[in-house]
């Protein structure tokens, strides 16, 4: 499978055990690295946001929505790669391709992940009742996420609207956007399982920050946000997560499932290697 990666700014350490942690997992994968910032890392492609830059996404910059206020710089980073990913895919001809967050350790090869995932719709990990996020994505078909691309596009050119409708009247951020762009086209969607309903669970965040803390919070291991699906399910006991031979898993009832991935927001990805880790891009 394909794996398309998005970095935006200086590329920090714990990216190369992300990127690792694929072809690890899945050893017949092909890597794409999008970012101005150039990398050297083997069995990985370098791509340049610059050199593939699409029309749409050269709207979306013209458009500044995030020119004033006195937002995270990172919003805005984070809602240009939606269609940073995209140039790469349509500039390299890849129809398909999985993406998540540089901060992601993955466990399991697309093969062992396709049961659950749907060949006709965008798939993405819900966070909260009303947020989408990357901690796993799979898109199957480029003419699926273009449609999606141009929903985002229109919630962004009247984003006043959808900031009152959707938002409290605040600023939009690229998690909130997906959830408004499936609100407005569910058929588009399909939302991976985030809580044991299947043998694999996926991770939008809630399981890695209960492992690995909180980023620039020092002993915040354990963290449990109850505004996220995965921390209610948490404090009211109905799972648990722990580690297996390296691997994270939930438990719920007399089962254990396996996580498919980990989304590691305190970046200390080096801690939640399993034990046959080896490096591929050295």
């Amino acid at each position: 499978m394909n794996y398309i990666f998005y970095y935006f700014g200086e590329v920090p350490k714990h990216v190369e055990y992300s990127i690792n942690s694929v072809l690890n997992s899945d050893p017949n994968s092909q890597i794409f690295f999008c970012s101005e910032d150039k990398i050297n890392f083997k069995n990985v492609h370098h791509v340049e946001p610059s050199k593939v830059i699409s029309d749409l996404t050269q709207s979306i910059i013209n458009l500044d929505y995030f020119k004033d206020g006195d937002q995270n710089p990172l919003w805005a980073s984070s809602m240009m790669r939606m269609f940073f990913i995209n140039d790469v895919a349509k500039h390299l001809n890849l129809n398909s391709y999985v993406h998540f967050d540089s901060d992601v350790m993955c466990y399991k090869s697309f093969d062992e992940l396709s049961l659950y995932l749907n060949e006709t719709k965008f798939n993405i990990t819900p966070l909260m009742d009303e947020f989408l996020v990357f901690g796993y994505s799979y898109i199957p078909s480029i003419l699926i996420y273009d449609e999606i691309l141009k929903t985002v596009y229109d919630i962004l050119s009247n984003s006043v609207f959808y900031e009152k409708e959707f938002y409290n009247g605040n600023r939009l951020t690229e998690m909130k956007t997906l959830f408004i762009a499936y609100a407005l086209k569910p058929d588009l969607f399909n939302l991976l399982p985030v809580l044991p309903q299947e043998k694999v669970v996926f991770d939008p965040g809630s399981y890695g920050q209960y492992l690995g803390g909180v980023h620039y919070k020092r002993f915040s291991k354990k963290y449990i946000n109850i505004e996220h699906i995965v921390g209610r399910a948490i404090k009211n006991k109905e799972i648990y997560i722990t580690k297996i031979n390296g691997y994270p898993k939930v438990k719920h009832n007399s089962a254990v499932y396996d996580l498919a991935n980990l989304h590691v927001h305190k970046k200390n990805l080096q801690k939640f290697t399993p034990g046959n880790f080896e490096w591929k891009t050295r």
